[in-house]
């Protein structure tokens, strides 16, 4: 999936009345967002012992998806594939989560990974914006 794929998805949204972002980099912002509202509501669900919501699996499994394939490994040097890595962690843990066959604290240090990289991606655009 590209950004501009990412930015088609968000467009159907906007139909919906949501507004999507032009910027790369609100993209990817708003979908590490969605992905970290997604895997708390899944955490939530599992510590009450609910059934599974199957909409914030899918918007996260959607979102893992379009961070996935939106690096760029040839020029992304040693974080493209350490992302991936992350990305895929988080991947596993929100369909074991899920299928409730994990460790519930492999999904709560999957989302401490993720609240860690939107913190960093903010960080990024607030340096570039006062540059």
């Amino acid at each position: 999936m590209t950004l501009d794929l990412a930015r088609q998805s968000y467009s159907r949204a906007a139909q919906a009345g949501v507004v999507a972002p032009e910027d790369p980099h609100a993209i990817i912002g708003l979908t590490l967002t969605e992905l970290q509202s997604s895997m708390e509501a899944l955490r939530v669900a599992a510590q009450n012992g609910a059934a599974m919501p199957s909409g914030p699996m899918t918007r996260a499994l959607a979102a893992l998806y379009l961070l996935q394939n939106s690096l760029d490994f040839e020029r992304g040097g040693e974080i493209a594939p350490a992302l991936f890595r992350v990305y895929e962690y988080c991947r596993v843990q929100v369909v074991g989560a899920f299928t409730r066959e994990a460790d519930p604290q492999g999904l709560e240090k999957a989302i401490s990974f993720i609240a860690s990289l939107r913190s960093a991606w903010s960080e990024i655009k607030d340096r570039t914006a006062a540059e």
